[in-house]
């Protein structure tokens, strides 16, 4: 409203100014009618835009009318105009173009700047603006302040039915044959100790993941709300939201040997805000800076976990209106959490600082050893040893090994979540069918990796569709259906990155720098590259030549199409020549003694330019242009006063 009632007040003034300003600012009134129309909820409101409108028309009338009639048409002359033909042409094109840019567009991404206020603040700190999670946080919640802390007495949740990761994973990819640890945690191994402080020795392997699943079985309905989301995203679409992660295989089950840490997280104050980072980041000199990280915010609405779903390389969060460093925990496999929670409050809103990663660092830091490989049943290194092996045959790079590995997964295997696991040996039988879920490819995946002599981790979460993109609300809703498995690799300096080896998944977007797409082009076009350098020296070296017939076929080309320019058009190709010549026509001298004086040294050349010059004068001058167009002798002057003869008068003159 401030924003509104200054622009209000400077079109008054400008009003009331001179009339250069008055336009100005009938333009400003325009802007304000038609914004506070469109941002209006009353149907009624494009009245306000008719009325204005009608006022415009009226003083354009009042004011302007003898300029109008003044400026009426007298006559109307026939011309080229846009013709029907040209009408479909450009539809077609504009079909084609869309149909070519289809599908090829990168990650959606939120405005970070404007000049209203509803624009959004800082990167780091946005909370009373219009592009945080959804529009109208407080409606929602029935609350004023839904972006801070706490659970939200709300009827519209009062029915809802909050589920755990366990339970979206069973609805999707069905339930584990043999039930031990997964189904008790529920996915989430801090729920088996009663305080944070606590150190459970279930916590060492007790949470699990199976690859042997049965046919998935709906049996979680949540019709009874509104809104079936589990959390809101408003950031990238296509990217992962981690919850936990696994580091130990025995050729059925994953399990996680980290324990959980609940230290105090590294306090910083960025942009008037309190911000929360994982100690590790910063001890590391890694310290967040505004180029290389993103800031996105996350709302959870009905999450059966004190876990966090977040990005990769979540270095730390900030929660509006919290300034407790005990308030969040991380884990050792960096997974943040609420620690003395049941669950992650409803409605709670996190602001979320994720680091950047440049393909260069993917090249430069995955480090080369080779462990001894994990002893489990089936004999299962071996097949995957092999099969690594032959993937990779023809790649030299660890990373390009890598690639290879991922890029076959994704085109010479289906994604199908109904599988059924039949033999005791889901990997075996998946290599061997070559069809299976998200967790046969991220388990296959990350065993095959760590044959190259990496270390790998697999990962269960959220994937944010972006065909669930809400572009008028500014989120993504993240349903119980978008549960995923990933796959993160370790890089030398001890960070994690994500690798998407199913498909029907978009794969990370590890941009290149300026240098590495430079080498790139370098190694693969530097035969193509000397090739263009060799024509440009040619083309370089004989310049004039290639001028000199571009002059020639533009004059008759221009003189067929303009024909009452032939006369400036001669001139203009003349005095190009003389400039490549080096001797230019000097600013101020008439054409007519330029021409004589350059050609004095040649009696018939002299003749020609002034038979030219005649002609010209009685057609620009007398009125007799048709003497100008009968004869032809531009033709002659052009013939003669090429570059290579204007090149030797002047050495001559020098001379």
């Amino acid at each position: 409203m401030t924003v509104l009632t200054t622009f209000g007040a400077a079109a008054v003034a400008m009003t009331i100014g001179s009339n250069r300003t008055r336009a100005m600012s009938l333009v400003v009134s325009g802007f304000l009618t038609l914004f506070a129309v469109t941002i209006s909820d009353n149907r009624y409101a494009v009245v306000l835009a008719i009325a204005w409108m009608a006022v415009c028309v009226w003083h354009l009338v009042a004011n302007h009318w003898e300029r109008l009639e003044l400026c009426a048409v007298q006559q109307v002359r026939r011309g080229a105009a846009v013709r029907p033909a040209s009408v479909v042409v450009a539809i077609v094109i504009c079909m084609m173009s869309g149909l070519i840019v289809r599908d090829r567009f990168g990650e959606t991404k939120r405005f970070t700047s404007g000049f209203m206020p509803t624009s959004g603040g800082s990167k780091w700190s946005d909370p009373a603006a219009r592009s945080g999670v959804g529009t109208g946080d407080a409606a929602i919640a029935a609350k004023d302040h839904a972006e801070s802390f706490g659970a939200v007495e709300s009827e519209l949740f009062l029915e809802s039915t909050e589920s755990t990761l366990f339970d979206m994973f069973s609805d999707s990819i069905g339930e584990p044959k043999k039930n031990k640890w997964e189904r008790r945690q529920g996915l989430t191994p801090e729920k088996l100790i009663k305080t944070h402080e606590q150190t459970a020795k279930s916590e060492k392997g007790g949470s699990s993941f199976s690859t042997e699943r049965m046919p998935p079985k709906k049996h979680l309905h949540l019709n009874d709300s509104v809104e079936n989301a589990v959390v809101q995203w408003a950031g990238p679409t296509g990217i992962r939201l981690a919850m936990n992660r696994y580091d130990t295989f025995d050729g059925v089950d994953w399990s996680n040997s980290s324990t959980q840490r609940n230290e105090k997280l590294a306090r910083r104050e960025i942009g008037g805000a309190a911000w929360f980072f994982d100690p590790a980041t910063l001890v590391a000199g890694r310290e967040p800076s505004a180029s290389r990280t993103d800031v996105n915010l996350l709302k959870v609405l009905r999450l059966d976990s004190t876990r966090l779903p977040t990005p990769m390389m979540t270095s730390g969060l900030h929660i509006k209106d919290v300034d407790r460093q005990d308030f969040v925990g991380i884990e050792d496999d960096g997974s943040y959490f609420m620690p003395g929670r049941d669950q992650v409050p409803a409605l709670t809103v996190v602001n979320v600082a994720s680091a950047n990663v440049m393909e260069d660092e993917l090249w430069n830091k995955l480090p080369f050893h080779r462990p001894a490989s994990e002893k489990v049943k089936h004999g299962q290194p071996k097949l995957l040893a092999s099969v690594a092996t032959d993937w990779t045959a023809q790649c030299d790079h660890t990373y390009e090994k890598l690639q290879a590995i991922v890029s076959r997964l994704r085109t010479e295997f289906t994604f199908d979540r109904s599988v059924q696991t039949v033999s005791s040996d889901p990997i075996a039988e998946f290599l061997e069918t070559r069809r299976g879920g998200d967790h046969l490819f991220a388990t296959t995946a990350a065993m095959m990796v760590r044959e190259l002599g990496l270390k790998t981790r697999l990962v269960t979460g959220f994937y944010v569709r972006p065909s669930a993109a809400d572009i008028a609300d500014g989120h993504t809703n993240v349903l119980p259906e978008d549960v995923h498995v990933w796959v993160e690799v370790r890089l030398d300096d001890g960070r994690w990155f994500e690798i998407e080896p199913t498909p029907e998944y978009r794969q990370p977007n590890y941009r290149p720098s300026t240098w590495l797409v430079a080498k790139r082009y370098a190694t693969n076009y530097w035969l193509h590259a000397i090739g263009l350098l060799v024509l440009g020296g040619v083309l370089l070296r004989t310049r004039l030549l290639w001028i000199e017939l571009g002059l020639s076929v533009l004059y008759p080309v221009g003189a067929l199409l303009w024909p009452r320019r032939r006369m400036r058009l001669a001139m203009k190709v003349l005095q190009t020549r003389a400039l490549l010549a080096g001797c230019p026509r000097v600013a101020g001298c008439p054409q007519r003694d330029w021409l004589l004086s350059l050609t004095a040294g040649n009696e018939n050349v002299r003749e020609a330019a002034r038979r030219f010059c005649d002609v010209a004068d009685r057609a620009a001058f007398a009125g007799r242009e048709e003497a100008f167009y009968k004869n032809k002798f531009e033709k002659e002057l052009l013939m003669h006063l090429k570059i290579k003869t204007l090149r030797r008068i002047q050495e001559e003159v020098l001379v």
